[in-house]
């Protein structure tokens, strides 16, 4: 039995399910006919709407307010009929989204801080965790990480790195995963000293973290014109802006694997060794693409990320909107896989700022990025209906010229009536979890 044979082993061994056939699962799904992902979404849609109209509070009261039953679910579409529901109004009422028979799928605890800050709590099955996580090990395949098997350098937020020491059971799984975890919550140029100088000793030839994570360890190699070639590097959690990942690439020589990832719905869309494109998770999640009045957006529009779990019986979730954006794809990637593409994640719907003069302006889309070569770092912030705050930290070469041209750029987006500022700083805070948030908005609409 090889390392990575130990470790699905050992993980079906403690959660209850076999991960190799999991994998052996989406492996095999990778060149599904289009009918076939048809027939086993619809599948297992057919299997959760039954379930939740027999057992879950809030959708036996939706289905009985539409006059629906089970026995009308019959093609996907039908799922248009199900309203959208937002963390927030799980969150109002989330005992009316538990199962009945709740215990009987040995549910997971799980939270994730979304745009807010504020924790939401969701419970996932443990046979759909364990299926996610084939996935996730099937996507860092396509980078050439063997799960478990290749060491692998791990940059970790507060969120993800346990504070103080960790347990000896920690230990013990981090030694078989082949993990080597790098603390990114305070960056320095002595600590990414130290931390390259690991993997070096260490021979690690993989790493994933968070883009921006990654970009500034990154640029502190290339700061002291140091090269190192990786074999696989992964990225997730975060909008990847263009000069990230070329720099990365530049000191890593190796183009990076994006992933999307919604733990709360289960869904998942990852890029491939060919770069064309995210490649939808269909196994775990049925992913809905939707334009501002609720209708599927055509390839190439963009749209808000709708999703339905369809392995989480504890705690069902049909048509989640967890907040993200993405724009569909207009053709097949080339490497033949034949899952649906998404063009681009272009971010959350937080990052989308609605202004009083009747203008939706979508932040990440600014190109600040132009100014790479004048701005170390950026964040714009929505203060108020009629405000908008850009921070920058600044590099030496930035002058007035540059401010006002950036100005400039800013309010021919924003349009008229709405006052810009520009704050001049030296650090901008990043999340609990160790996270840059490029884009905020503190209005509520």
């Amino acid at each position: 039995m090889n390392r990575s044979q130990l470790v699905f082993y050992l993980m079906g061994k403690k959660y209850g399910f076999d991960l190799a056939k999991m994998l052996d699962f989406v492996n095999q799904n990778q060149y599904w006919r289009e009918e076939q992902i048809y027939d086993y979404q619809l599948t297992e849609l057919k299997k959760i709407v039954k379930h939740a109209y027999d057992n879950v509070p809030f959708y036996r009261k939706t289905m009985q307010a539409m006059g629906m039953e089970p026995e009308d679910f019959k093609s996907l579409s039908d799922i248009k009929h199900f309203p959208v529901i937002s963390k927030k109004e799980i969150m109002a009422d989330s005992d009316s989204f538990l199962a009945k028979d709740f215990s009987c799928y040995h549910p997971m605890e799980r939270s994730t801080g979304g745009t807010t800050g504020v924790p939401f709590k969701y419970y996932t099955d443990t046979k759909s965790w364990g299926l996610y996580w084939a996935t996730k090990i099937m996507s860092f395949s396509w980078g050439g990480y063997r799960f478990g098997a290749d060491k692998i350098a791990v940059l970790k937020g507060g969120s993800m790195l346990r504070k103080g020491n960790f347990s000896s059971k920690t230990r013990f799984w981090k030694y078989l995963l082949n993990y080597y975890t790098i603390p990114i919550m305070n960056m320095t140029s002595e600590s990414t000293e130290y931390y390259f100088d690991q993997i070096v000793k260490r021979k690690i030839r993989f790493i994933r973290g968070f883009p921006s994570a990654l970009f500034t360890f990154a640029k502190h190699l290339d700061n002291e014109g140091i090269r190192y070639d990786m074999k696989g590097i992964f990225t997730s959690a975060e909008m990847l802006y263009d000069h990230q990942r070329q720099l990365i690439k530049r000191v890593f020589g190796r183009s990076i694997i994006d992933v999307y990832g919604c733990g709360d719905g289960k869904a998942g869309a990852y890029q491939c060794e060919l770069h064309q494109g995210y490649h939808v998770n269909i196994e775990t999640s049925y992913m809905e693409i939707l334009g501002p009045s609720g209708e599927e957006t055509r390839p190439g529009e963009e749209g808000e990320i709708v999703v339905t779990s369809l392995h989480d019986y504890a705690m069902p979730l049909i048509r989640y909107a967890p907040g993200d954006r993405a724009i569909k794809g207009k053709t097949k990637c080339e490497c033949g896989r034949t899952r649906p593409i998404l063009d681009k994640i272009i971010g959350r719907t937080a990052d989308l700022f609605e202004l009083p003069n009747g203008r939706t302006l979508n932040g990440l889309s600014i190109p600040i990025e132009d100014w790479i070569e004048k701005v170390e770092k950026f964040q714009l912030i929505h203060e108020l209906p009629d405000l908008l705050r850009l921070i920058i930290i600044p590099k030496p070469s930035y002058s007035k010229k540059d401010e006002k041209a950036i100005m400039d750029l800013l309010r021919y987006n924003a349009g008229e009536g709405i006052d810009i500022c520009i704050d001049i700083v030296d650090e901008i805070e990043q999340t609990s979890a160790g996270k840059f948030r490029y884009v905020i908005s503190k209005v509520r609409h």
